[in-house]
This record gives structure tokens, sequence and C-alpha cells, in this order.
């Protein structure tokens, strides 16, 4: 065998093992289970996976690399994603850098795009939400419009008229109301939500002004619907707290304080309600989620700033599902991380997961410190 062959396939073999030590092709490693809070008490969260794209369902093998085969197409990932939304087996993220709404799909294992045909071409999605017929409602903040497509990305409508008093300045969270037809937008310039029919996008009325007292607002951002009774909670972002209402706007409650304590808030951003009327709130200041009751009360926080499974780096956008999964778009570590809320509806449904969550005491579990690969 010539020289040069015999010193290649060396190299080659020396580079292999390099790549193999430094776990190129080693398989993930396998996440513990990670939730909260920690025994002796109940576990309530369940850390479930996250999703950064393309990457998730593509890539080459450390032999592909060895060898140097050329990528054929480059993964399109998440970069700074802020809206999120989650029904039929989807994961809807708005990314405000690339400009188009990734749709997720782990069952197929594949990824697509809503906004980047020249028709209802996207300029900043923000809020998202999707309703029973498979409507995806995209709130566009630099486009001033909630843009309405199909899973395919085709542009059905456009709600937000320009010149009318449904006009937008800034729309950012939005939240759907099945029951009774309402798209709830929130206008972060006009310091107001705007309600629209989610049937003809006709714009109804809104409610708040610019203000400290209830049911006033100081730049708000994001907003939830309970599914039980129908009532909205805003997130009043620059009042540093949450205010409640019922479905036509009438201010019920508030709860939350500028602060640096548990139950206070820094730079609150995503809410959602599941099905137990518990309140989620991310904050980007403290990089974690609070969970209060329905009147307000603190009951549990999980996070902090990190890198692993349940750890935030400017979390944004969260929603919760029918399902009690908790989606969070994790901004600045460029994904969407997913939860399970352990209500008493998934006992039932999953007893044996449930009798295996409170039986399993890994040996580290204080630290709960598995990174993801």
């Amino acid at each position: 065998m010539p020289r040069k062959i015999i010193l290649k396939s060396i190299s080659l073999f020396l580079i292999g093992l390099f790549i193999y030590s430094c776990g190129g092709a080693k398989k993930p490693a396998k996440i513990e289970k990670v939730f909260w809070p920690l025994p002796p008490e109940e576990p309530r969260i369940l850390y479930l996976g996250s999703y950064h794209g393309e990457s998730d369902f593509k890539g080459k093998s450390a032999l592909d690399v060895l060898l140097g085969e050329p990528d054929t197409e480059i993964p399109r990932n998440l970069i700074k994603p802020y809206g999120v939304a989650a029904r039929f087996g989807k994961i809807l993220a708005g990314d405000t850098v690339s400009t188009v709404v990734f749709v997720i799909d782990p069952k197929n294992k594949k990824v697509s795009f809503i906004g980047d045909k020249p028709m209802g071409k996207l300029r900043v999605p923000v809020g998202i939400d999707v309703d029973k017929k498979g409507r995806v409602y995209v709130a566009d903040a630099r486009g001033q419009r909630v843009f309405v497509y199909d899973f395919k990305g085709k542009l059905l409508t456009a709600i937000g008229d320009p010149e009318g008093p449904g006009k937008l300045l800034r729309p950012a969270g939005i939240a759907l109301n099945e029951r009774n037809n309402r798209l709830y937008v929130v206008d972060v310039l006009d310091h107001r939500v705007k309600v629209f029919s989610s049937s003809d996008g006709k714009f109804l009325f809104s409610f708040g002004k610019r203000g400290r007292g209830d049911g006033e607002f100081n730049f708000p951002t994001n907003i939830a619907v309970d599914r039980r009774n129908g009532n909205v909670a805003v997130v009043d972002t620059m009042n540093f707290r949450v205010q409640i209402f019922d479905q036509d706007g009438n201010f019920i409650r508030r709860f939350g304080k500028l602060g640096i304590v548990p139950g206070t808030f820094a730079r609150p951003k995503g809410i959602g309600i599941d099905s137990e009327g518990h309140i989620y709130v991310a904050d980007a200041a403290f990089n974690n989620i609070q969970i209060f009751d329905d009147k307000g009360t603190l009951l549990l926080f999980f996070g902090k700033f990190g890198f692993g499974p349940g750890e935030f780096n400017l979390p944004a956008g969260l929603y919760v599902d029918r399902g009690d999964r908790i989606y969070v778009a994790d901004s600045m570590n460029k994904r969407i991380q997913v939860f399970q809320y352990i209500s008493e509806a998934w006992k039932k449904k999953y007893p044996e997961k449930y009798k295996e969550l409170k039986l399993y005491k890994p040996e580290n579990l204080n630290k709960q410190k598995t990174k993801e690969q």
C-alpha cells in the first residue's frame, strides 16, 4: 500500500477517534427526569423537552463530518423566538429575526414555515394562536395587522383596519375565545386590548387606556384566555402586574408589583392559563416562570438563568395547551421548552407515569444539572 494512502488512513482514524472522544459520534445523553418542586413535595411541573428547529430532526453523522460530506441543506433553526402556541400536535413559534413562524411537527419529525411567501409575508411575528378549524393567527408588530393563515402558509385574511377604529399601532400578544368567536389583541403602543370577531375580522370594542389605575395599562404585552370562564389575563408589563378582566373587558382584579422576590415582577412577558385556572407568567429578568392561582396567590416558581432543561435566557412568550402542556419561548437560548403540568386529570390518565415520577430518585436530584446535547 502506498505510503500516502497509509498516512491518510491513519490521519482519518485519528481524526475519527478525536471526534468520538469529543462526543461527535455519541448519541445525545439521556436527559434525567427534571421536575418541580423537589421531593418530598408533590411533583407539579415535569420537563418534557426542547425544540430548536430543523436540526432537531436533521443533521450529519460524525462519519459524514469525518469524510467531509457536503451539506445539501443548512437546517433552519430558531434565532430569537417570541410568540408560541400549539395545537393538533404541532408547535408554532414566531421568530422575530428570521421573520417567519416555525411550525414544528415532532410526530412527523419535520418543520414547515408560515409567513415566508410574497402574499402575507411577515415582518415581525409576535403573538400566535390557532383555532379549532386550523387557522393560524399571527400578530405582526411591524405590519400592524393580525394575519390569518392555514397550516400550509396560505394567507386567508388580515385583521386590523389601518384607517378605522380597529387600527393597530403595535400588536403583540393575542388570544382566542372560541366560545364567543372573539380575538383579543394587545396593542402595546395604544395601551389597550382590542377585540375583534374571529369570524369576519370585524372590530368589536376595546378596553383600557394608559395609566396606573385599575383597568389601565402601561405598555401591556401579552394575554391569555381562561377556557373555563372566558376571563382574560393581561400582562401589564411596565406596571409590573397582571390584570384580570371578564370577556367583555370589565376589570375584575390585579396582582403583582415591581420587586425582586417571588410573587413580584421585574420584566413580565408571556402568560398562560391551565385547565385548573392556574396562571403562568414568564419573567425575562428573573429567567423563571411563576405560577399563581386565579386570585393572584403565588403557588410555585421554577427556572433560573442557564442553558439546561428548565433554565432560561430571556424567556418571552408562553402558552398552555388543552392538555396542560406549557410551552415557553426561551428567546436567547434559541429554543422552545415544553413542560407538563401534572394536573389531577393527567394523574388519572397516566397513573403509571405518575407513580414512576413519585418514586424517581436520581443520585443528584437536588442539582438537576443534566445538560442538553
